[in-house]
């Protein structure tokens, strides 16, 4: 790689997964290939890469790195990486065994010296407080991708702004100067008094020009004061001239006079509306009577008519009698064979139901005695389960530990061990570098069995301790440390009361005790599942089943004596009998017969009635008719109604004449018009005295809101406000325009900013376009100011089309993630960066077409690049020209 970059060896110990010590050799200066099915470690090497660089070896928040159920583990990790022809060696361990050690060629860093150099090489920055982050990662952060992160790009991009921006004017050979900065800041500062980022005028602006508003809103109510006072003065004039005038002339009298007039012949006219109305009475008096005897003439003519139609109703309602007594003859017949057929059908269903009952009994019997003896054998499995159960958790009652205790027990095993840790940690430690042959003796300042050491070895030393120096003399050695006695102490008094607990509870040791609460929830568990198989047997209890075998039984019994009950089935009738069913069907078609007959004949009956009654009373309305109209008395009745109709009809002629004379003199008259006359001339003289007293108070008014407006000194007030306008529009107009004046200078040093960035961007874009064509023909990725990736432009169907990157589906983001990470580690690499890629698992959502693609790209990079690549699919990557290494699975 043209940086120089290539990462050789990685070594970790009790790390995570690897407990046992685990490295990687003979990394290669481009595409690297490791395989490992899920849980292998793949992101455990990772993790380990990351925390060698980012996390400070003191830190205190890398507990994740330990393996499980391992707290005395100090995971470690050693780097052997080169760089512009420089072997770099790191090694950092965490935790138990804190320490960091950088070696660069000859030279060799400690601790946070160290960890400072490898910050500043890479371009990464530790964290002031607990774990690393993702916005302290720098260019690794954004080379090394993470699992399930390809896509994530902007705020990766973000995080190593400073470390690309500073890498591209590196590159392009000037410095953006800081100065520039301080000048567009201020710049903004002193626009941003004056505006807001809209261009709206801040509270200094708009107060200035809301005081000149405020001023010329003044002036010209001023003003129009000033041309209302000259307007009133003249208005004074003309409403006194017009009020003098109007005192002498009294125009309102003349108009009263006139509506006095009208009124008296308005009166005269409506005299002659009561007249009209007594004639119209009349008039309809005498056409009522007309009416009614006409109507009575009318009815007499009528009835004598209806005598024929009487007579031919009569003799049609006798024929309609004969023949309903003849219907009501044939419909006895009917019902009797109806009724005949029922009483047969009726015995047949008697026979049928009989037989079919004794089946139903036969079958009911059979069914009870299977159900009973299923019962039987189900109570018989679920009582097995319920002794079982109840036997259960009686063992496990006697097996069972107070809950308390169990905890108070192995809350001081973990206490005893916290001691021994931490007697371990203030113990004094010996180690022994022995020549070959060479012995010492080692043994208590208090007697005992004394122990040989020889070779490489290593001790703690709780207690005072005597070593024996062959041919030398002794060594006596008291451990160091206030805290050691007193954490002898402790662990003493609580082994004391641990071992009292397990002797109460009757047990030998916590594995004991252990032991016989898993003995306990294992029985537990098995109750549940012999209480669970009875339950399933018999959800309602074995009291309920109980019951159920009872009345199993009991209906085994029942059916057994209603069969015997029934009589014998008749032993001679070898004939088949009827199905219940078509029996049934035959009886209820023989009952619907004989009703429906027996409803014929009860309204044949019905209509004989009925004819018989129409009969009668067709001959009765017959004989009152013709008796009536022969009646001498209504004959002299009729003759008379002749007479008073021409006497009405003359009576009538001569109220309408009288009613036209009345409405000929209403019509000439108008009392419309004089009601109108009435009402015009009353509202003149009432307008016109109130246009009189309305110009009295008006003039009032005017005179006394004169005399107030000469005490005020309008014109003198309005000289001043118009001289105080002026300051203010002056002082707007100033403050506007440096407004204006700052924001054009913003506008252009922005202006020239942007053309920097545009530079900035100008190689980035070009990396940017050497892989779009191996993944999207004829396409081009934006890249905004802040160099993150903005919309990708591509040929479509329709034409060409544009889509933000966070549109894109999930796979297309992440490809074009992958894409854009290695044209910043190409746009690094020529700016003479350190670059490594580490791609853990990417590209898991890519279809084959696309995937194909993309590995053209990681070849194409990996021939300036060092890549890590791990996966969980081998046989996806065997097409990459590299070997594809398996990791450990044990």
């Amino acid at each position: 790689m043209n940086a120089g970059f290539q990462l050789t060896r990685l070594r970790v110990a009790e790390l995570r997964r690897f407990r046992e010590p685990f490295e990687l050799r003979e990394l290669q200066p481009g595409l690297n290939l490791f395989s490992g099915p899920n849980e292998a470690g793949k992101s455990t090497l990772v993790r380990a890469l990351r925390a060698a660089f980012f996390e400070r070896h003191r830190s205190t928040s890398v507990d994740d790195l330990r393996p499980y159920g391992d707290s005395a583990a100090a995971p470690s990790i050693e780097l052997d990486f080169a760089f512009g022809g420089t072997a770099y060696r790191l090694s950092k361990s965490f935790l138990g065994k804190k320490r960091c050690e950088l070696f660069i060629g000859p030279q060799r860093l400690e601790g946070v010296a160290a960890e400072d150099a490898l910050a500043e090489l890479l371009g990464f920055q530790f964290a002031a407080k607990g774990a690393s982050r993702e916005e302290h990662w720098g260019i690794p952060g954004l080379l090394w991708i993470e699992q399930g992160a390809a896509q994530a790009v902007q705020g990766a991009v973000l995080h190593a702004a400073d470390h690309l921006r500073k890498a591209l004017e590196a590159h392009l050979g000037e410095v953006a100067a800081s100065g520039g900065d301080d000048v567009v800041a201020q710049v903004r500062a002193w626009r941003d008094e004056l505006l807001t980022s809209t261009g709206r005028p801040k509270a200094v602006l708009q107060k200035a020009h809301d005081d000149a508003a405020a001023l010329a809103a003044q002036v010209e109510a001023l003003q129009t004061a000033v041309h209302s006072y000259r307007s009133q003065v003249d208005q004074l004039r003309e409403l006194r001239a017009a009020h003098a005038a109007d005192e002498a002339a009294a125009p309102w009298a003349a108009l009263r006079q006139q509506q006095a007039a009208a009124q008296q012949a308005l009166q005269a006219a409506e005299a002659q509306a009561s007249e009209r109305t007594r004639v119209q009475e009349r008039l309809r008096q005498a056409e009522g009577l007309r009416s009614l005897l006409a109507q009575r003439l009318a009815d007499a003519e009528r009835q004598q008519q209806g005598l024929q139609a009487r007579q031919a109703a009569m003799q049609a309602a006798q024929l309609r009698f004969e023949q309903a007594a003849e219907r009501e003859a044939q419909a006895q017949r009917v019902e009797a064979t109806a009724m005949a057929a029922l009483q047969a059908a009726r015995a047949t269903l008697a026979a049928a139901r009989q037989a079919d009952t004794r089946r139903v009994l036969t079958r009911q019997l059979a069914d009870a005695g299977a159900r009973a003896t299923e019962l039987a054998a189900l109570l018989q499995r679920a009582s097995a389960a319920h002794e079982q159960a109840q036997r259960l958790q009686q063992q496990a009652a006697a097996l069972q530990l107070p809950a308390r205790e169990l905890a108070t027990l192995r809350q001081q095993q973990g206490r005893l061990q916290e001691l021994q840790i931490r007697q371990a940690a203030v113990a004094t430690r010996l180690q022994l570098e022995l020549v070959p042959g060479a012995q010492m003796q080692l043994q208590g300042a208090a007697g005992g069995t004394a122990e040989t050491l020889s070779g490489d070895t290593e001790r703690l030393l709780l207690t005072p301790t005597v070593l024996t120096l062959p041919g030398l003399g002794r060594l006596h050695i008291a451990p160091g440390g206030p805290d050691l006695p007193a954490l002898a102490q402790q662990q003493a008094a609580l082994q004391d009361e641990h071992t009292a607990l397990l002797q109460r509870l009757g047990l030998a040791s916590l594995a004991e005790a252990e032991t016989r609460a898993q003995q306990h929830a294992q029985r537990v568990a098995e109750a549940s599942a012999a209480a669970q198989l009875r339950d399933s047997l018999v959800p309602q209890g074995l009291d309920a089943l109980r019951s159920d075998l009872h009345a199993a039984q009991a209906r085994e019994a029942e059916a057994r004596t209603a069969l015997a009950q029934l009589p014998p089935a008749p032993e001679n009738d070898t004939a088949p009998g009827l199905a219940l069913a078509e029996a049934e069907r035959r009886h209820e078609a023989a009952r619907g017969a004989a009703e429906e007959a027996t409803r014929a004949l009860q309204a044949a009956r019905h209509a004989q009635a009925s004819a018989a009654g129409q009969r009668d009373a067709a001959v009765h309305e017959h004989s009152a008719l013709q008796a009536t109209l022969a009646d001498p008395a209504w004959q002299a009745q009729q003759a008379q109604w002749q007479r008073d109709l021409v006497e009405a009809t003359a009576l009538h002629a001569t109220q309408q004449r009288e009613l036209a004379e009345v409405e000929q003199r209403i019509a000439a008259a108008r009392p419309d018009i004089l009601r109108q006359d009435v009402q015009r001339y009353g509202r003149s003289a009432d307008e016109a005295e109130q246009q009189h007293r309305a110009r009295e108070r008006q003039i009032v008014q005017l005179e006394t809101a004169l005399a107030g407006a000469g005490a005020d000194g309008l014109e003198e007030e309005l000289e001043r406000q118009r001289s105080a306008h002026a300051l203010a529009a002056r002082r707007a107009e100033e403050l506007q325009r440096r407004a204006d004046a700052l924001s054009l200078l913003l506008h252009e040093l922005d202006s020239r900013r942007q053309a920097l960035t545009q530079r900035l961007q100008a190689p980035l874009q070009q990396h940017l376009n050497h892989y779009l064509p191996l993944l999207f023909a004829g396409s081009a990725l934006a890249v905004d100011e802040r160099l993150v990736p903005g919309a990708l432009s591509r040929p479509g169907p329709r034409g060409p089309e544009a889509a933000d990157f966070e549109t894109l589906s999930f796979g297309a983001r992440e490809q074009m993630g992958v894409l854009a990470r290695l044209a910043y580690a190409d746009l690094l690499r020529e700016a003479g960066r350190p670059t490594l890629v580490i791609l853990d698992d990417a590209l898991v959502h890519s279809d084959t077409e696309r995937l194909a693609q993309m590995k053209r790209v990681l070849f194409d990079a990996a021939q300036r690049h060092q890549v890590l690549l791990f996966t969980c699919h081998p046989a996806l990557w065997r097409d990459m020209g590299v070997a594809v290494r398996a990791l450990p699975t044990g």
